[in-house]
């Protein structure tokens, strides 16, 4: 063996080292093996295997320390390399894997499926109980981001059955709950999620996981805020941006707050910099609930709104979020409706109920 390659064999050792810290949200250990790695990367260029795994952990890792500055360009610099991942099988599920992930950070949930799917079809090779977990726990995530409240449950319920069977994954068993939470309030069950939520907080807190409680802080502001108690949403969501100023989906349940509590000038503040995090990210999902938003909120006549609400419903419909569709068919239809034009009122209505039929369909199906 050649002093390269014993370098490589190290370097491979180490790179599974930072995946295991990776996964289990050991930032401050995934911190440091990052940097002993940075060390180790002289003559990686010469193996395309281990320069394609490097580049895969690397995206992996970001996501971990840094979700919010993940854009649609996060995972160019993977797919500039040489495509030799269908060689290998073990690279072919990571790199699915990850597109998975990014594509679902960034609201692209019809190629993130794809890619889940794909991913799914290697996991077989991968000898690791714990990675079938994480694969159901992320799916789970894909699942309730695009509105399908039903099969995240059952994604993550499995995820967290694996994770308890292996001591040291505390952190892991209270996101799957956090999942479950999230999913409640999608389905109305307010509550429970309520209670789901508190409970992961008191986890992440024993832990001194800050990180992983300013995202749950988040979902408590956003459950208040689809309960329209809006001083809640503020409290929690403002503390959110106070720590991570781009984190958009926060200041989106801010601008919304403040519109809904006619503090206008507030409002589009928040909407501003919405949207400058939000077009930096590439997050289309949010760029039209923004777009929408700042329609709302301007002076009446909105000759804008129909285009802006329509070009929305696009994008939803594009990407099966038949709820999303019903919401935002609803906005058109009650301002049509209030301005008398009872005819585009019924066809926005129309256009509410079948996507609503769409949506019931879309979970009976499963």
């Amino acid at each position: 063996m050649t002093v390269q390659e014993k370098s490589n064999k190290q370097l491979m050792e180490l790179l599974h080292e930072w995946y295991e810290e990776i996964r289990l949200y050991h930032v401050k250990e995934a911190k440091q093996t990052y940097l002993k790695v940075q060390e180790n990367l002289k003559g990686i260029e010469t193996d395309q295997y281990l320069s394609f795994y490097y580049s895969l952990l690397n995206f992996r890792y970001k996501v971990l320390v840094d979700g919010m500055s993940i854009t649609k360009d996060s995972f160019n610099k993977i797919e500039e390399l040489p495509n030799i991942k269908d060689e290998f099988s073990f690279l072919a599920y990571y790199y699915h894997f990850f597109k998975a992930i990014h594509s679902t950070i960034i609201a692209n949930y019809t190629e993130a499926r794809t890619h889940f799917e794909k991913a799914e079809e290697l996991l077989i090779d991968i000898p690791d109980e714990v990675e079938k977990a994480e694969f159901k726990y992320r799916i789970s995530t894909y699942f309730y981001q695009s509105y399908q409240p039903f099969e995240a449950i059952q994604h993550v319920v499995k995820a967290k059955e694996i994770y308890l069977n292996h001591v040291g994954y505390e952190i892991n068993i209270a996101l799957c709950d956090n999942v479950y939470g999230l999913s409640c309030i999608d389905l109305r069950e307010f509550e429970r999620a309520e209670e789901c939520l508190n409970t992961v907080i008191d986890v992440f807190k024993k832990y001194d996981k800050e990180h992983l409680l300013l995202r749950v802080r988040y979902n408590l502001g956003w459950l208040y805020n689809i309960q329209d108690l809006y001083p809640l949403a503020i409290r929690q969501s403002s503390e959110i941006i106070n720590k991570i100023p781009n984190h958009f989906k926060a200041l989106f349940v801010l601008a919304r707050a403040y519109y809904k509590l006619e503090g206008v000038e507030t409002a589009k503040s928040y909407i501003e910099q919405g949207m400058k995090y939000t077009n930096e990210s590439g997050n289309e999902e949010y760029k039209h609930r923004f777009a929408v938003l700042n329609e709302l909120i301007t002076e009446l006549p909105r000759i804008k709104l129909e285009k802006v609400v329509t070009d929305a419903i696009s994008y939803f419909e594009k990407e099966g979020m038949w709820d999303c569709v019903k919401e935002h068919a609803e906005i058109l239809a009650l301002q049509f409706y209030q301005a008398d034009n009872h005819v585009k009122a019924s066809k926005y209505f129309y256009i509410s109920n079948n996507a609503n039929k769409n949506h019931l369909r879309k979970g009976a199906l499963k």
